[in-house]
Formats: C-alpha cells, structure tokens, sequence
C-alpha cells in the first residue's frame, strides 16, 4: 500500500501528532509509549482516530521487522536504556531505506546538566553527543544524514541501508 507507516516512539500525549498528520502524503501513524495514561491523554486530546495506540517497552517494540518508513524519538532517547540496543530494536521496526529521526528541545550538554541538576528518576539518565549517537548508528550500519547538537536543538537523523 502507498501509505507512509511513521512510529513515534515514546510519544506521550502526542505532541507531534498534528505536525505528522499534516503530511501531504497518507500516513499511518502509531503511537508508542510505556504509559498507559499518557496513552489515553494523547487519545483524547487528538481522537482516537488519528492513530493506532500501543502500550508497549520501546526496548521491545511488538512490530515485525521493517514495517515501517520512519520511526521518530522525540524528548525520550536519555530514558531509554541501553541506547545501544533501544537504537537497534528502532531500527529493526525501519524498513531498508525507512528513515529514523532522533530529536531533542535541547543540546545533549545542555540536558545533561539540566537532569544531573533534578536528581531522583532521571539525575543519571544522559543523551548523547549527536556525533557519538551517529557514530554508533553508523557502526549498525546505518547512513547517517544529520548529527546536530546545539543549545536548544538536537537532531540526528539515520537512513536503515
């Protein structure tokens, strides 16, 4: 089918929604997160039409390989450990060619301090060097296409081979 599958990993009550329903494109969209709760906040604020919700470990994602075109993480990747086999499993749901995107409202530095300074539950969680995360999709054999870590933005974008 020519519609463009999208999962969005650790999507909480769907902040991306509107902006990955605005594609020119059909898309089929699902939702992935841990939390049930955030899970059914993001149904009522969007309709449970919008997409298909999961309640699932991004570390297991219940998909078969390569189902989808892209796969999108955002604000999330520091909480999902291992990194290494979180990106892995990210890019198994990818099919050859899919595209995976990893952003972040915040520089890796800049978020790193910023939970070393909260404490409790995330005090030791840490995103990353882009460079160092496209290093290591490159070392899964993934192109990587972007590395961006600034203040205030992070994107590292990855195309499955």
């Amino acid at each position: 089918d020519s519609a463009t599958r999208v999962l969005d990993v650790c999507c909480g009550t769907g902040i991306l929604l509107p902006y990955l329903g605005q594609a020119e494109a059909p898309r089929e969209i699902v939702e992935l997160d841990l939390a049930e709760a955030m899970l059914l906040e993001n149904r009522k604020k969007h309709g449970a039409k919008t997409a298909v919700h999961v309640c699932a470990e991004a570390q297991r994602p219940p998909f078969r390989d390569g189902i989808f075109d892209r796969v999108i993480c955002f604000n999330a990747l520091p909480h999902l450990t291992p990194v290494d086999g979180t990106l892995r499993q990210m890019l198994n749901c990818l099919r050859p060619g899919g595209l995976l995107s990893i952003g972040h409202s915040m520089g890796s530095e800049q978020l790193n301090h910023f939970h070393s300074e909260v404490g409790g539950p995330v005090g030791d969680d840490r995103l990353p060097p882009a460079r160092i995360l496209g290093r290591l999709l490159a070392s899964m054999g993934a192109e990587v296409l972007c590395a961006e870590d600034e203040s205030g933005w992070y994107c590292v974008q990855a195309r499955k081979r």
